[in-house]
C-alpha cells in the first residue's frame, strides 16, 4: 500500500529533470510537466499558470527564482534543483528527502536543492 502523500500540486517546466518528474509521479505526487500541454511557453506562461491552478514550480533554472524575489513575478512557489545531471542519485535522493521532511515549507517559498542542503526564501506576496 502507497503511503498518502501531501496535497501539494506540482509544475515541472520544460528544462526540469524527466526522470525525478516520473519517479515524483509514481510516488504519488501531482505533479504535471508544461511541455505536455504549452510547449515552448516562456517563463511568465509558467508563473501564471503556477498561480493559476495552485502549482509549485519546478525547475532547474535559475531565472525562476529571481522573477520571484526580484521582480515579484507572482506564484504558489518555486522548487530550484542546484545539483548537477550527472549526480542523479543524489538529485533523486535530495527530492525525496524534501517531499519527504519540508513539505509543509514548499508552498509560497523559493526553496534551493543543493549537494549540501535545503535553503528556503520567503516569497513576498
Amino acid at each position: 500500500m502507497q503511503k498518502k502523500v501531501p496535497e501539494i500540486k506540482f509544475l515541472a517546466d520544460e528544462g526540469f529533470s524527466f526522470p525525478i518528474t516520473s519517479i515524483l509521479k509514481e510516488k504519488g505526487y501531482d505533479v504535471i510537466w508544461i511541455g505536455d500541454f504549452a510547449s515552448g511557453a516562456d517563463d511568465t506562461k509558467v508563473f501564471e499558470i503556477s498561480q493559476k491552478d495552485g502549482r509549485i514550480i519546478l525547475t532547474e533554472d535559475k531565472d525562476f527564482g529571481e522573477l520571484a524575489i526580484r521582480f515579484k513575478c507572482k506564484t504558489s512557489g518555486i522548487i530550484l534543483l542546484r545539483i548537477e545531471p550527472d549526480q542523479k542519485k543524489l538529485r533523486k535522493q535530495k527530492i525525496l528527502e524534501l517531499f519527504r521532511d519540508f513539505s509543509d515549507k514548499l508552498k509560497g517559498h523559493l526553496t534551493i536543492i543543493d549537494e549540501q542542503k535545503f535553503r528556503f526564501r520567503k516569497i513576498e506576496d
